[in-house]
């Protein structure tokens, strides 16, 4: 499914520019409203070019010409407003009300996400004045949304981390206090705090979700609902420092108020209203709500398997995206010394190491216990390890744990289902992987299995020759015509597309195939990308099939099983001759912001 398309109104903004930000980090071909009203703001001008940079397309548009307003919003699937809202800075709340005549005359959006990012003004009705009027005001321009029926997403973001987290949430300044912290009545109100690029990620992450649809999106990490007073511990804790506590009855808040200009009455209200009454967590969500971190949560994963080929890369790509990761330490390393210091090295990048044995079963459970997400990369291959059926045991301790959401079993080549006709004695693997399967699902385990196809290391810098690693010098062994299309992969690519699918309810008990387009290549192909790189030609040796079948049998059952294999790709063309189903997913469709390595990249190395 291709990302949708999105515009993003105010752009330049505070919340403009992250928003902006993590539409491209999400893979979405971004737009950005080019105003003329900028005029001479350098600044502002810099930032746009700063987005056309990083691959954002500027489209020129104004407020005060309706029609190409129009002619951007046809651009596009999304359109994200975040023109400013606080009396401070500009109040432009008002102005939607062109850009959703806009939409609606368009006709083509499929949602709109206005400006709010902060309080949910439909709570907001008995809010003090003049703060009132940003909460009127919201709810003018969502009467207008739904009167002309636009589906949107409102997002209700609560309090910026930036504004209201570094002063502890004092007014008339942005950082930590000296000796001195007022307290807003007792303190114990609680209070939603976000980081504005978390706050970001959530908005772009709803605007493709069906369960955001016509729903606001409320942001309340459970971690980030804090009183006032848990923030002020939290940075004595850090500073080393105690603070002077001045607690500040209501009353005499709102006293102060008085004398306050017209901007400053309209914050301080707000300010009360969170502080005092507690006015963003005394309300449940309800069902025109969605709460962001129930619905894109950041699973706990744990690796089985983490040593080894595909699997250390795995636990680099769950923490580079941010999971909490778990590695099982399994005690049959013994004296391996060199799987005992990556382990410790996974423990310095961020991973907890977990101890569990496949002879102790309990011991399983309780690794499996700790996490959303269960990952087991344990070799298939039969020149190494072949331990398929040992995750029989991890299913059972997955069906006993009870709490896992997702399980990734070992598969990453070849998808097992279309190899029933495989040729003996490789296709037990396939056989081995399908028992797992079989498993899995009878357990009723959230699953998705990954279809990565050829790994380069092993098919790429040789040339997809059998016996070696490195490009041969003088010769190459073509299969058949060489015409076959293959799937070649960058092992830490399979890495980072595995990763991206364990949350996704788009990959829930579905194959991903990795199969990007660039990276479908013949071998006759990858030879000539390999011969252009290094200015050489190669002398091709054709390979008929029936000749490649008769060199098996004089080979042992470990390169017999691996010949067979490479027939079933290099005759029979077995990773491409499907088409993907309904019970599949393709990854670079899903995730097209993943800079995929082509495969005349990966050669270079070899030069």
């Amino acid at each position: 499914m291709a990302k949708s398309k999105v515009l993003v109104v105010g752009g330049t903004g505070y919340i403009g520019r992250r928003i902006v930000k993590a539409s491209l980090d999400q893979g979405h071909p971004t737009y950005v409203l080019q105003r003329p009203e900028i005029g001479l703001d350098i600044e502002k001008l810099h930032l746009l070019l700063s987005f056309k940079k990083q691959g954002a397309r500027l489209v020129q548009g104004s407020f005060s010409d309706q029609q190409s307003l129009v002619e951007a919003v046809k651009k596009v699937d999304v359109v994200i407003c975040t023109v400013s809202g606080v009396h401070f800075k500009s109040h432009s709340i008002l102005m939607q009300l062109k850009l959703v005549d806009a939409i609606k005359e368009a006709g083509n959006v499929k949602r709109f996400l206005p400006s709010e990012f902060g309080m949910d003004p439909s709570k907001m009705e008995r809010a003090l004045a003049p703060g009132r009027e940003t909460f009127d005001q919201k709810m003018i321009v969502r009467k207008a949304i739904e009167d002309a029926k636009i589906p949107f997403t409102y997002v209700s973001a609560n309090c910026f981390a930036g504004y209201f987290v570094g002063s502890l949430s004092q007014l008339e300044t942005l950082i930590p206090p000296k000796d001195k912290v007022r307290i807003y009545g007792d303190g114990n109100a609680k209070v939603v705090y976000m980081d504005e690029d978390d706050i970001a990620t959530y908005a772009i992450k709803a605007i493709d979700d069906p369960r955001t649809l016509n729903k606001t999106l409320y942001l309340r990490p459970p971690e980030n609902i804090l009183s006032q007073r848990q923030l002020v511990e939290i940075w004595e804790n850090l500073s080393g420092k105690k603070l002077e506590k001045i607690y500040v009855p209501g009353e005499d808040f709102l006293a102060s108020l008085k004398g306050s200009d017209y901007v400053a009455q309209a914050g301080m209200g707000h300010f009360y209203h969170i502080f005092y009454e507690g006015c963003l967590t005394n309300f449940e969500i309800g069902e025109d709500g969605e709460e962001a971190s129930n619905l894109y949560p950041e699973s706990k994963v744990l690796v089985v398997g983490g040593t080894g080929y595909i699997g250390r890369r795995i636990v680099k790509a769950s923490l580079d995206q941010g999971h909490t990761t778990y590695v099982l330490q399994r005690p049959e390393i013994g004296l391996d010394i060199e799987k005992l210091h990556l382990l410790l090295s996974f423990k310095k990048q961020g991973a907890r190491l977990v101890q569990g044995s496949f002879s102790d079963q309990q011991s399983l459970v309780e690794a499996v216990k700790k996490v959303d997400v269960v990952i087991c990369t344990m070799s298939g291959v039969h020149f190494k390890s072949h331990n398929i059926l040992m995750q029989l045991k991890l299913v059972d301790a997955i069906k006993e744990a009870g709490n896992v959401k997702r399980f990734l079993p070992s598969e990453f080549g070849m998808d097992p289902s279309k190899m029933e006709h495989a040729l003996a004695p490789g296709r037990e693997t396939f056989d081995q992987k399908m028992i797992v399967r079989e498993a899995i699902e009878d357990a009723k385990i959230p699953f998705t299995y990954v279809s990565a196809n050829c790994f380069a290391g092993y098919f790429v810098g040789s040339l997809s020759q059998l016996e070696t690693l490195i490009p041969p010098k003088d010769k190459v062994r073509i299969y058949g015509d060489g015409n076959a299309k293959v799937v070649y992969m960058d092992e830490d690519d399979i890495a980072t597309y595995t990763i991206k699918a364990i949350d996704d309810p788009r990959t829930l008990n579905k194959t991903l195939y990795l199969r990007p387009p660039e990276n479908i290549l013949s071998q006759r192909q990858l030879v000539e990308i390999w011969e252009k790189l290094s200015g050489e030609k190669l002398e091709k040796i054709y390979v008929p099939g029936e000749d490649f079948l008769a060199s098996m049998k004089g080979s042992d059952y470990v390169a017999q099983a691996g010949m067979g294999h490479f027939y079933h790709i290099f005759y029979e063309g077995c990773l491409t001759n499907f088409e993907i189903g309904e019970d599949g997913e393709e990854a670079s469709n899903l995730y097209p912001e993943v800079k995929y390595t082509r495969m005349d990249e990966y050669l270079k190395i070899f030069l």
